[in-house]
């Protein structure tokens, strides 16, 4: 049996396009916890949502980095409101202590409000990459299933 496509040289990727800075509706993707210089941080890589309509569906931005503490006074502060806002749009309540490890993989696939910004690479100033620099509640309701769960029960498993 054969399979015809259909091609077209001028509908061709663009490549690589930078996201543009400001807000997304997005699910994380992954998350792990990180350390630096001695201190625990959440690494998270986010999906931008397909399901609403906004530029740069289906686009995962990675490498972003939410730290939980900080040791530079002046930033102390604002590192603890940060973390609680992240927090906040993950689905966490109250105040209670929390096992980090616990918390990575409970916030993935939870769906978040991002703010992009633009930050230079260390390695060339002039090179910019997308990096998530604030975390909110999301304002869209998460992805619904569109078909009824599958159930797979002891007479479908061939073992």
């Amino acid at each position: 049996m054969g399979f015809v496509i259909d091609f077209n040289e001028e509908n061709t990727s663009k490549g690589f396009e930078l996201v543009a800075e400001g807000k997304y509706e997005a699910t994380i993707a992954d998350a792990k916890v990180d350390v630096y210089d001695g201190n625990p941080n959440i690494g998270f890589d986010v999906l931008i949502r397909s399901d609403v309509n906004q530029p740069h569906q289906g686009v995962l931005v990675q490498y972003n980095t939410l730290y939980l503490t900080s040791t530079v006074s002046e930033y102390k502060e604002s590192t603890e409101q940060k973390r609680n806002s992240f927090l906040v749009a993950c689905g966490y309540k109250g105040q209670q202590k929390l096992d980090l490890d616990e918390v990575v993989r409970n916030i993935v696939g939870k769906s978040v409000l991002v703010y992009i910004k633009h930050k230079p690479s260390k390695k060339d100033p002039n090179q910019k990459f997308a990096n998530v620099s604030f975390v909110a509640e999301s304002k869209v309701n998460p992805p619904q299933p569109s078909e009824p769960p599958i159930v797979v029960g002891e007479d479908d498993l061939p073992f």
